[in-house]
């Protein structure tokens, strides 16, 4: 496949990965919602779109992973796995905590924080994997 580090086709491919992803996770709480209503028709048909969505986004990874052997494309993953849980707990929650902090929302603040350990437990989860693959 041809090199498209760089391009706009890259940058799209990305956009429509995160698209994707985003939107197959409402549709599977629809899912959850429609089931407990009863409404088995409709949680049948929210979890097909959300499957969809989900194998698209697949499409759209595989074709922006970098072209390595098949057993280094799970520590390719498991390493981009660890940046993004860094994200999570040092910038993005801690972030989200304080500006709910400073609008006098403790309860949602707390939330996030807890939200930041959980995504540290995860980056330890990750490394360990990544060291036992290797």
């Amino acid at each position: 496949m041809a090199d498209i580090s760089g391009s706009r086709t890259e940058a799209n491919l990305r956009y429509a990965f995160a698209n994707e992803t985003i939107s197959s996770r409402p549709y599977l709480a629809c899912a959850a919602r429609a089931e407990a209503e009863g409404n088995a028709r409709a949680a049948a048909l929210f979890r097909e779109i959300a499957d969809r969505r989900r194998d698209h986004a697949l499409s759209h990874m595989d074709t922006l992973e970098p072209d390595v052997h098949s057993g280094s494309r799970s520590a390719y993953r498991l390493r981009a796995a660890i940046m993004d849980e860094l994200h999570g707990c040092a910038v993005m929650y801690p972030g989200m905590a304080g500006t709910a902090r400073a609008e006098g929302l403790e309860e949602i603040a707390s939330w996030f924080e807890l939200l930041a350990k959980a995504s540290r437990a995860h980056v330890g989860r990750f490394r360990r994997a990544l060291e036992t693959s290797m």
